[in-house]
């Protein structure tokens, strides 16, 4: 069972039927398996004569419609003045306003698109996916205003690698536990997997033996910093910025090491009835300012029952 900690909806789902009239909600279908087929000029021809309607409704609907089809088009300029329009009408709808922040900074606009994602971090999101992918991720998180407003509204996500805790839930818990310390919902109380994502990307999975104790933890550093607005905060003191040596220093040296030309350096500390196990790779697009190019940070972090694997 998957639990998704996804704050945006489709716009399928962001306004009813109500005042909508037959013609236009035929249309919409149309133009949304016109969409669906990637055929993003047919979409915009279909909505496009209710551009202009009387109705705030269809008014919003056909100007984000249009202007995420612009957008696929690579139309930024067309794709930010539909986008504006809607977002007058619906401010309050966070997809919009995502799309809103990609179209202003790819057409230049960094300081309206920057405001958007103050306010979305400001609101209390949790998956930064779309806001950070749409504008291009890696030169989005690049920009010193943005890594600034990810420092101001940072999340410590806890782990004491010592007392095998990660955000309040220890290794051994029952499935109850995890749920109710983690704030989590299951529909099926006998899963054996409870994880976490912004968009697609994997930030936690919580394991399960046959008794429904929490045995494994796996956190994914990496995606955490680059979608989600969470940070990594170790009891020792050391934070998402590790270095090995740094956690060496922290943690005594580690029971085994490893390399991998894809994952990186892997090292393994043997706590007795538990072990630890973290992935050192090269850091992304998030590289604090004083970390030398190509330093090694935290990437994943896997906590496990038992005695380390030999």
């Amino acid at each position: 069972m998957k639990i998704r900690t996804r704050v945006f909806v489709g716009f399928v789902l962001l306004i009813g039927t109500v005042g909508r009239c037959e013609d236009f909600d035929a249309a919409l279908a149309h133009a949304r398996e016109a969409a669906q087929r990637h055929r993003y000029a047919e979409t915009i021809e279909i909505l496009q004569p209710y551009a202009s309607s009387d109705d705030s409704e269809i008014m919003y609907i056909t100007a984000a419609e249009i202007g995420r089809a612009y957008f696929h088009l690579g139309r930024y300029q067309a794709a930010n003045r539909a986008f504006r329009q809607a977002v007058t009408i619906h401010p309050e709808i966070p997809e919009t306003a995502i799309y809103l922040e990609a179209t202003s900074y790819l057409t230049g606009d960094t300081h309206q698109a920057f405001l958007i994602f103050e306010e979305l971090l400001r609101s209390g999101a949790r998956d930064l996916y779309l806001a950070v992918t749409l504008p291009g991720n890696r030169q989005f998180l690049a920009e010193p205003e943005v890594q600034a407003l990810l420092t101001k509204y940072a999340v410590p996500l806890e782990v004491d690698v010592r007392k095998a805790t990660i955000m309040g839930v220890s290794l051994g818990d029952s499935h109850e536990d995890v749920i109710a310390t983690s704030g989590a919902t299951a529909a099926d109380s006998t899963a054996r997997t409870l994880s976490a994502e912004a968009g697609p990307a994997v930030l936690w999975v919580f394991a399960f033996d046959s008794e429904q104790r929490l045995e494994e933890a796996l956190l994914n550093a990496a995606n955490l910093v680059d979608y989600t607005p969470y940070r990594l905060q170790f009891a020792a003191g050391i934070d998402w910025t590790a270095t090995p040596a740094a956690a060496i220093a922290a943690w005594g040296l580690p029971a085994s090491t490893s390399t991998d030309f894809e994952t990186g350096l892997s090292a393994t500390w043997d706590f007795g009835d538990h072990y630890v196990t973290v992935t050192f790779g090269t850091a992304g697009a998030l590289r604090p300012p004083e970390a030398p190019q190509g330093a090694a940070m935290i990437r994943s972090l896997r906590l496990s029952t038992g005695p380390a694997p030999p």
